[in-house]
């Protein structure tokens, strides 16, 4: 029996074996929807005072037979065998859709993902939450509109009631999954998709106010102020017109935090200076820009931190990882969303420099807020206003009748320490406080000091604060006072250290279908493409990838076995093709740039041998820095591992390098701790091997070698081959005799 698929978001459709319907009598097109909604067996006469309610109840079952009738001979299959199942079974008084027909109603896929929605309350596991956001996108790709939007019958009828009730309930259960996916979205700071899902909710539901603040705090959270105003205008206008009312409180309240970020960013919204700008003129950006992916479960650990300090329980939060892996890109994006709730974000950065700089992080995050405070002096009273100049000799320029700090030796100190930590304390009272101070392994002792003090004074005064730092796994490794300085401030305050790691093979697909973007099919399609569409079962693919998706995978493949996965080298790759041409900006019909790859050099470049020639100038130069970190004797191991082209275990190395048990202990742990050497234990193995943590890693060291450094180090790892491979054949030897002799 032929599939018989009914649409019913939207405008009304419906396809049986492959066809579009149309109905001569368009109460037998609203028989069928009801049957198909409802489902059960229908009493003949409610159905036909529900359709013909003004006739009489003879003529009304006479208009009914005609309109089964119709639908008999509509939804008969020409092959249909006598004894086979037909979609419309009825008897003397029911009437009902048969159950055990193939038939797809748009509705139940609805459904379906409403009841799942309704089961989860919080954030799904990452596991969890990738399929649930598949199938509930691909269920609202059916959405076209209002349930039978347009369809009506013209006459006071039960039907019209039934409709704009069932308008009303799924309009209901729409909204819930728009709310989730948007909410999700938003809260892993994936603001391009929360964008797309909040957009298609306006335009299914134009006076939904909740997602009107949802889009202005993700364009405030992306840094266009301009474009978060136009969703305000826009709901305003729309509650004026439609309801005759005006934004609730919380809404104004946004519109007034958008308004104060544009008189410090003046400039037009992106998205306008976008759509104004022609064509011809654009030019695609100068920079690539890492987009945020695999990074969901770090999100969520850093929302609810902040969740927890706004209620008067101070966090801390160590954003940890190796060189180039995106602790700060993570962390600015979560300081943008943190603004948007309302936060109060203030941030540092500690520098690697020859001389240490007192409280330098602290100082940049003070100093940059003060400068947007009107008045100071309204946070704190001029005695630690004037601690506050030990740090920030500007203050007295502003504020001169300051009194002097104290001088004794003994109170300078711990004063400071106060002033610093009642700064805080009186900003998060006005609003949860965020700091942020970046490349905490470079800070010095001082600032460490300062932060240990403000952990414990924020957990006295229970201060709505959030501590948020970013350190380098392979400087934490190597700095024991660092990773103790740390500890202790767990002792003062609940303190997570968030691991990022390296992108998976999956992620790094994402990593790439975000810069390269999706291939261009057009966007205007015929209505006989989007009939095709509509008959083709949900289940059913497409028919195999095209050429560009398939060459997009390879080189996603290729990209992956590169760099590992790692953010930096990603990146500063996609750059080095761009600049060869290799991958071409283009001008999608969003009007934003992408990088599409030239087919016919994409092959040749996955042949590319020796892979140095594929490596960027910003990825040499970050190995080269952290290989200079090393001691030499590190260094020295480091290098001897480039030319062992078999599983070296630590003896192997040692040997290579040609140092001694004692020293060979302490360069590989300093190695391996660096991040530079990565020990594996293979089945069987009582030791472990060493090798390159990358093979950018080796590339760069190998090219930095001398041909005759190069050579003496294969001819020590070759001798030192040929004599395991001898001693093997020795130990071979004297086995077999030893059988014979058994």
């Amino acid at each position: 029996m032929s599939l018989l698929r009914l649409s019913t978001l939207g405008a009304p459709e419906v396809f049986h074996n492959g066809s579009r319907l149309t109905f001569s009598l368009r109460k037998a097109q609203a028989l069928l929807f009801y049957l198909a909604v409802e489902g059960g067996m229908q009493p003949r006469s409610k159905l036909a005072a529900f359709l013909w309610p003004d006739s009489e109840p003879h003529d009304a079952r006479n208009a009914l037979r005609n309109a089964l009738a119709l639908l008999r001979n509509l939804l008969n299959d020409d092959d249909a065998s006598p004894d086979s199942h037909y979609h419309l079974l009825s008897a003397p008084d029911l009437v009902s859709l048969n159950p055990h027909a193939p038939m797809e109603l748009d509705l139940d896929q609805v459904q379906q993902a409403y009841r799942e929605a309704q089961e989860i309350s919080t954030v799904p596991s990452e596991e969890q939450r990738a399929p649930l956001i598949a199938r509930w996108q691909q269920v609202l790709s059916l959405v076209r509109g209002p349930f039978l939007d347009g369809f009506w019958l013209r006459e006071e009828t039960p039907f019209d009631k039934w409709v704009q009730l069932q308008q009303y309930q799924w309009q209901v259960r729409l909204q819930l999954l728009f709310d989730r996916l948007s909410s999700w979205h938003e809260a892993s700071l994936e603001h391009e998709q929360a964008s797309a899902i909040l957009t298609r909710w306006l335009a299914l539901d134009p006076l939904q106010e909740e997602a009107y603040r949802r889009l202005m705090r993700l364009h405030l959270a992306r840094g266009d102020p301009g474009a978060a105003w136009q969703v305000y205008v826009t709901c305003r206008e729309r509650l004026a017109d439609e309801l005759d009312v005006k934004p609730s409180s919380q809404t104004v309240a946004l519109a007034e935090r958008i308004r104060a970020a544009q008189a410090h960013n003046p400039g037009p919204s992106r998205l306008s200076a976008r759509r104004t700008t022609s064509t011809a003129q654009s030019q695609p950006p100068g920079e690539l820009t890492a987009p945020l992916v695999g990074r969901t479960a770090s999100i969520n650990q850093l929302v609810d931190r902040f969740q927890q300090a706004q209620q008067g329980l101070p966090q801390a939060v160590l954003l940890v990882g190796e060189t180039g892996i995106g602790k700060t890109r993570l962390a600015s994006e979560f300081m943008a969303w943190a603004r948007v709730q309302g936060a109060d974000v203030l941030s540092g950065h500690a520098f690697e420099v020859g001389v240490s700089l007192p409280y330098q992080p602290l100082v940049e995050a003070i100093q940059g807020r003060l400068e947007e405070e009107n008045a100071p002096e309204d946070l704190l009273d001029d005695l630690w206003l004037a601690e506050l100049t030990r740090l920030l000799p500007d203050l007295r320029v502003r504020y001169p009748d300051l009194p002097r700090p104290g001088e004794d030796s003994f109170t300078t100190t711990i004063r400071l320490f106060d002033a610093v930590a009642r700064l805080f304390d009186a900003l998060a009272q006005r609003a949860p406080l965020v700091l942020m101070l970046d490349d905490l392994h470079w800070a010095d002792v001082a600032s460490l000091d300062l932060l240990r003090y403000l952990a414990h004074y924020w957990k006295k005064h229970a201060t709505p604060a959030l501590l948020l730092g970013t350190v380098r796994s392979e400087e934490l490794a190597l700095n024991s006072h660092l990773a103790a300085q740390f500890a202790n401030l767990g002792r003062d305050l609940p303190l997570i250290q968030v691991t990022l790691q390296r992108l998976s093979q999956t992620e790094t697909l994402q990593f790439l279908e975000a810069i390269i973007g999706q291939e261009e099919t057009g966007t205007n399609r015929t209505e006989e493409q989007r009939e095709r569409d509509l008959m083709r079962p949900v289940s059913s693919e497409a028919g195999g990838q095209s050429a560009w998706k398939r060459q997009q995978s390879r080189l996603s493949n290729f990209l992956f076995d590169l760099t590992e996965g790692q953010p930096f080298y990603l990146l500063e790759t996609l750059k080095l093709l761009r600049e060869r041409q290799w991958l071409i900006p283009r001008l999608a019909s969003d009007g934003t740039w992408r990088l599409v790859p030239d087919m016919e050099k994409i092959p040749a470049l996955l042949e590319e041998q020796p892979r140095r020639n594929l490596l960027p100038a910003a990825v040499r130069a970050m190995i080269l820095a952290r290989m200079a970190k090393l001691t030499p004797l590190a260094r020295q191991l480091v290098t001897a591992s480039v030319v062992v082209d078999f599983r070296a275990n630590a003896q192997h190395l040692w040997q290579v390098a040609q140092l001694d048990m004692q020293a060979g202990i302490q360069a590989l742990e300093e190695a391996v701790r660096s991040g530079m050497l990565r020990e594996e234990n293979g089945p069987g193995e009582h030791m472990g091997s060493y090798h390159c943590a990358n093979e950018l890693i080796r590339e760069v060291i190998c090219s930095e070698m001398g041909e005759a450094h190069r050579y003496m180090l294969q001819q020590r790892a070759g001798a030192l081959l040929h004599a395991e491979e001898a001693e093997i054949a020795r130990r071979q030897r004297r086995d077999k005799r030893l059988s014979f002799v058994i």
